[in-house]
């Protein structure tokens, strides 16, 4: 007589524990997670939600998305797709001087007598006015303008802060984006690491070298730069790629390692408010991290909120994977577009509740929205995949039903079982109707251990967040 084991609800929820090919470890992909809080029961809950879809807003180029940055002074939206820069669907040029590589944004307010987008391409910058005026900066124009500039630009107090590769931070004159002084620098460089990029947070620069934070302050210096290096605030933290650095707000995540002072390992870290900075990432993303090698420069990362909760991109080029991290929630999941691919975002931005995508291969512009459930009118398949389990005993086992606690929503779940270290190959089980109170299938066969695949590829919301099987032995 066969004896029940197990019937216990098993949460949707987890850290990536995928090895290769990902196919019996457990995965999730195109959702988000939602904690929600009962603070009367003191329990919290967590939901496994499909991710927002995206909606075609502009296709002004056909080439490598390089940025995308959303000016309020005027409104539109401005991206950089090969060597272009669009207004909208406008071109405003196609000459600058690099067609790869991404773009920073960093804009000047009116106090300095003319509100102003500044763009960097790493060698040059693009400086554009209200009326879409806009004029190329490089030593032709400015003899001092720095040269090896790494990309990266900040304002602050007046000044237009730009970092170089030599590891000097240089700024204008004050309220100028192009008088430049050859004196007027500061160098990040007390433990002799290359300097990769600037990032401002709160009131100070934060200086990531490849294996040092180091933090400055606006010192009011009278003659050089007006920066003091805060000494006691530097962390051992190395930036692996400036491409991974993103940021929304008070938080910024990226992609630290520190392999010139004997640590060769990579991970995520988040810092918020310039509070301790954390490392937020699992062993399995940082082997990822590793396994990209040298072309960890090739990553695009992005930092938006979307659905209700802010969420860090990070697209890995070598494995071509997408990652998404909750920052709300702390959790990893991935994403894809509706081919099975990675969904490649290379530059995220937002105003008055919309936020915009850039497509990293395409320069496409997306808007995304919760209520959306296609990728440009086209399905997408939401994919979670547990852990291989053997339920406690080595014996053989049998799973005479299994149900799904979730919304109900249209169409059906895929449910497929891969058994007995068969590492490639998932065999469907059944189809579990969501339209249904009692989302469950039956009669799913003997097996020693296994792992399940459930997939929903209809264009309907979806959340869910436990499946119970029926295991006998």
């Amino acid at each position: 007589m066969a004896q029940r084991i197990d019937s216990k609800p098993i949460p949707f929820v987890g850290p990536p524990e995928q090895r290769n090919l990902g196919t019996e470890d457990s995965r999730y992909v195109n959702v988000l997670f939602e904690p929600i809080a009962n603070p009367l029961l003191g329990q919290k809950s967590v939901y496994c939600v499909k991710r927002p879809g995206l909606s075609t807003f502009s296709s002004p180029g056909a080439s490598t998305g390089r940025g995308i940055h959303v000016w309020p002074q005027t409104g539109s939206t401005y991206s950089i797709i090969g060597n272009s820069v669009f207004a909208g669907t406008s071109t405003l040029t196609s000459s600058m001087n690099t067609s790869s590589g991404r773009c920073w944004f960093v804009e000047i307010p009116r106090s300095t007598g003319q509100a102003q987008l500044v763009i960097c391409d790493g060698q040059d910058n693009y400086n554009i006015t209200s009326t879409g005026v806009i004029s190329q900066i490089n030593q032709a124009d400015t003899t001092n303008y720095p040269v090896s500039t790494l990309g990266p630009v900040v304002y602050l107090d007046g000044y237009l802060f730009q970092g170089a590769s030599t590891g000097r931070i240089y700024n204008t004159t004050p309220n100028s984006v192009s008088g430049w002084i050859p004196s007027d620098f500061i160098t990040a460089d007390t433990h002799a690491g290359a300097l990769e990029a600037i990032y401002i947070q709160k009131d100070q620069i934060a200086a990531f070298t490849k294996n040092r934070i180091e933090f400055f302050f606006n010192n009011g210096n009278p003659t050089g730069s007006p920066l003091l290096r805060i000494d006691q605030n530097t962390m051992g933290i190395g930036l692996a790629s400036r491409e991974s650095l993103a940021w929304s707000g008070e938080s910024a995540c990226f992609v630290g390692e520190n392999a010139g002072v004997g640590d060769g390992g990579r991970a995520v870290y988040i810092m918020q408010s310039l509070s301790k900075v954390r490392d937020i990432s699992t062993p399995v993303i940082n082997r990822f991290l590793i396994d990209e090698g040298v072309s960890i420069s090739s990553c695009r990362s992005w930092m938006e909120r979307i659905a209700g909760q802010l969420v860090y991109g990070l697209h890995l080029s070598v494995i071509n994977r997408s990652f998404l991290y909750g920052v709300d929630s702390g959790m990893w999941s991935e994403s894809q577009n509706p081919a099975g691919n990675s969904l490649y975002i290379s530059g995220a931005t937002s105003i008055n509740g919309t936020v915009y995508l850039q497509d990293g291969g395409t320069g496409t512009v997306y808007t995304i929205a919760p209520s959306i459930f296609q990728d440009s009118g086209s399905n997408f398949t939401v994919s979670l995949q547990t852990p291989r389990m053997n339920w406690g005993t080595p014996l053989r086992k049998y799973e005479p039903s299994l149900s799904i606690v979730g919304d109900s929503t249209l169409s059906t779940v895929q449910v497929y079982v891969n058994d007995d270290d068969s590492t490639t190959t998932y065999s469907l089980g059944g189809q579990i109707d969501m339209t249904q109170p009692q989302k469950r299938i039956t009669r799913l066969g003997g097996f020693y251990d296994r792992a399940h695949r459930f997939e929903y590829q209809a264009a309907s919301s979806f959340r869910v967040q436990a499946w119970q099987p029926e295991i006998d032995k």
